[in-house]
This record gives C-alpha cells, structure tokens and sequence, in this order.
C-alpha cells in the first residue's frame, strides 16, 4: 500500500518531470538541471515577466514564460510556466543569483492541478540527483554557441508584438556554432529578444511587468530518505 508521502513525492517528481524537464526528453534545451540555456544577462525585477519562443537543432518547438514573482532577502522566486505539444506546467524556483547555474537554486515549489503545494529545499535537490531520480535528467545541448568571440554590431530596431525594441545587435562566433543576438534591458529577467543560430532560435513573443505568484501555499516539505 502506497503511504501518503511516497504519494506525494511520487506527484511532485512527475509533475517537476513534466514541467521542469519538458525538453529533456522531447529535445536538447537544457543546459542547467533546470533552465534552457542561451545568451543572456540575467537581471530580475520583481513584476517583470517574459515569454519566448524557443526551436532547438531538431526543429522542437516550445513556449516558455519567466516570472520573477517574489524577492525573499537577496534571492528572487522565478515562475516558469512551460508549454509544448498540449502539455503545460508551472514551477517557481528561489533564485541566488543567475538561474542557469545549478548552485544558485536554493529551492523549488510545484503544484498539481487537485493535489497538494509541495516544495524541495536545496538539500533535498541534492539528495535526489545522488540518489539517481530520473526526473532530474543530465545536462543536454543548449541553444546557439556556449561560449565565443562576442562582435559587436549596429544595433537594430526589433517588433515583439506591437512594440519596437531597439536592441544591442551582437555576433558570437563560437567553436561549432555562430550566432546573432538581440539584446534589450525591457525584456527582463534575461534581456534577451531574439537569438538565431542556424534552425535555433529563441524569440521574444510579449513582456511585461504586473507578474504574481501563481503557486498557492501553504507549501508541503518533500522528504526524500
């Protein structure tokens, strides 16, 4: 017989497998355990919010929306809601700085539709990837060049809905891949509006301000053994 906890774990893995990880299975976009890597500078407001269109090498498309809902001392709560094929899921992550980079998520709240709030602090995350949990999947190939020659170029006006964006216009050449970015400080948190790398691409759709916490607490520890 299935005990409440196991019940509960076994829920917050699936859905952070499902929204977390979407593309770890279905494509290559993750760079981090948790975030889609590209070019970015990594800059939160709270209230601020983005949603991109994301292609990776093989063609598979999502939408991603970055909220940064909260701030909680120096470290910032981020929702990401994820679409792809039908399937959708929202998780908020308590950042220390930028999002990309493992050591700097200190805590990860989800919810179900119909089931309880849950969270995992730090320690938890690190017990989960010693003791092999599937839903926390290995580092996979990001979008457009890691690292590179950054060459500056004219800056260019760039349409993201019904606005004009003029943005910092830059070519990185890297060792297998070139891209070209566009870069503009309104489309907070990463700055990014447009990044091309052969088929990659990562499109500014909107942006904003007025974000709020989507999870509703109170939050359930996850215990992992």
């Amino acid at each position: 017989m299935m005990t409440a906890d196991r019940s509960s774990r076994l829920r917050m893995l699936r859905l952070l497998a499902m929204a977390v990880l979407l593309f770890a299975t279905a494509s290559t976009l993750l760079a981090s355990s948790y975030f889609p890597e590209f070019y970015h500078v990594w800059s939160p407001k709270v209230g601020e919010w983005s949603t991109y269109r994301i292609q990776d090498a093989r063609g598979e498309i999502a939408e991603l929306t970055f909220s940064v809902v909260a701030k909680e001392g120096d470290s910032y709560w981020l929702e990401v809601k994820t679409k792809q094929e039908g399937a959708e899921g929202t998780v908020a992550y308590l950042v220390a700085g930028d999002p990309t980079d493992d050591a700097n998520v200190l805590m990860i709240r989800a919810q179900e539709v119909g089931g309880p709030a849950l969270e995992l602090d730090r320690a938890t995350l690190v017990k989960l990837r010693t003791q092999g949990q599937g839903a926390f999947g290995g580092e996979a190939t990001p979008i457009g060049p890691r690292v590179g020659k950054i060459e500056p170029m004219a800056d260019e006006p760039v349409a993201v809905g019904n606005k004009s964006l003029k943005c910092r216009h830059l070519k990185i050449a890297g060792p297998d891949q070139i891209a070209e970015v566009w870069m503009n400080d309104d489309a907070a948190p990463f700055g990014l509006v447009r990044l091309r790398s052969g088929i990659e691409e990562v499109v500014l759709l909107s942006f904003g301000k007025g974000a709020k916490p989507s999870l509703k607490g109170p939050f359930t520890p996850m215990s992992v053994p």
